[in-house]
């Protein structure tokens, strides 16, 4: 039973270090100068990947993503992303 609780608080850690990368990656994007309409292409991106790792991944999932069930949260991932994207192309070019 110990073993469980560190195998998850190991993949929770992984997890949320992934997601803070994300953001991370975003926050740079956005702040070094490149367009908005790249820092929400770059966002959409970590949102599908979120997506991706929660489809594939086995139960419990990503523990930083994990809100709901499997589809729920894919679905809600992935609609963020196509969302975020269409934003982003409609953003004036800076």
């Amino acid at each position: 039973m110990a073993d469980d609780g560190a195998q998850q608080g190991a993949r929770g850690a992984r997890s949320l270090w992934w997601t803070v990368a994300g953001v991370v990656l975003t926050t740079a994007v956005a702040t070094l100068g490149a367009s908005t309409r790249a820092a929400a292409w770059t966002l959409a991106a970590v949102l599908v990947a979120c997506a991706v790792a929660r489809a594939v991944l086995p139960e419990p999932g990503p523990l930083a993503i994990t809100v709901r069930g499997r589809w729920l949260d894919v679905t809600v991932q992935a609609g963020l992303a196509v969302l975020v994207g269409v934003l982003g192309t409609l953003l004036p070019a800076q």
